[in-house]
């Protein structure tokens, strides 16, 4: 049984009024929210922080790649984490 013309355009017009009304209020939200985003308030603290981590996480890693005597009399010794690794993986074997 073969549905009325009308039928079917009724079902594509409301398909695509569907679609329509989404692009459209996404359309709103952005022309409306997104542009006027304020830019934080405590920009100069957070880039602050961001650089105090990023210094800390340099002497860390500065820390994890070098030699260093720790202790002269035990003879405690720091490596670099690549070569204890190594070391470690030759022990076991």
């Amino acid at each position: 049984m073969k549905q009325p013309a009308s039928n079917t355009n009724n079902s594509l017009l409301t398909f695509v009024g569907a679609i329509g009304a989404i692009l459209i209020f996404a359309l709103i939200i952005f022309v409306a929210y997104l542009p006027n985003i304020p830019d934080p308030a405590d920009q100069e603290i957070r880039d602050k922080r961001q650089s105090d981590a990023d210094t800390v996480r340099a002497e860390g890693v500065a820390k994890l790649n070098r030699y260093e005597l720790i202790d002269k009399d035990s003879g405690t010794v720091r490596i670099p984490i690549d070569k204890a690794k190594s070391l470690t993986l030759q022990a076991y074997k």
